[in-house]
């Protein structure tokens, strides 16, 4: 994957969505939001994740680790933020997706995917586990 933000390009660290692993046709992307200097730029984080996943082959699957560790009310009050993206990848990107794993689950992060979920196909919701064992992941 060559994709590179335009907007990280400028400033690092701005978003937070990054391809970690790739192995036996799955790629593996981490985030935390909570490390995005950015974190409130909904239309940059949009084109940031659309321009990573966009890039995958119609048959490449691919695991979603959402690292929850630090994240706080700030981000929570950016609701706008977590709509767009269950909407881009139930729409957009669903079809290929294995997993969505949420590592260091808070308070924050529950509350958020409550927000969320009538956005989620109902495909998409079932994909999504909590591991409160810190990166103790089965994929």
């Amino acid at each position: 994957m060559n994709y590179e933000c335009s907007i990280c390009k400028n400033q690092p660290n701005s978003h937070s969505f990054e391809l970690i692993d790739y192995n036996d046709q799955t790629y593996f992307f981490y985030t935390c939001p909570a490390k995005a200097i950015k974190y409130y730029d909904c239309s940059g984080i949009l084109q940031h994740y659309d321009g990573y996943l966009n890039q995958m082959t119609e048959n490449t699957k691919w695991v979603w680790i959402f690292d929850a560790n630090n994240l706080e009310l700030k981000h929570l009050l950016e609701v706008n933020v977590a709509i767009e993206l269950a909407k881009l990848i139930t729409n957009k990107y669903s079809k290929n997706l294995e997993k969505i794993c949420i590592i260091n689950p808070n308070w924050y992060i529950y509350s958020m995917t409550s927000i969320v979920w009538p956005f989620l196909s109902r495909e998409v919701r079932n994909l999504i586990i909590y591991d409160n064992e810190k990166y103790n992941i089965n994929i």
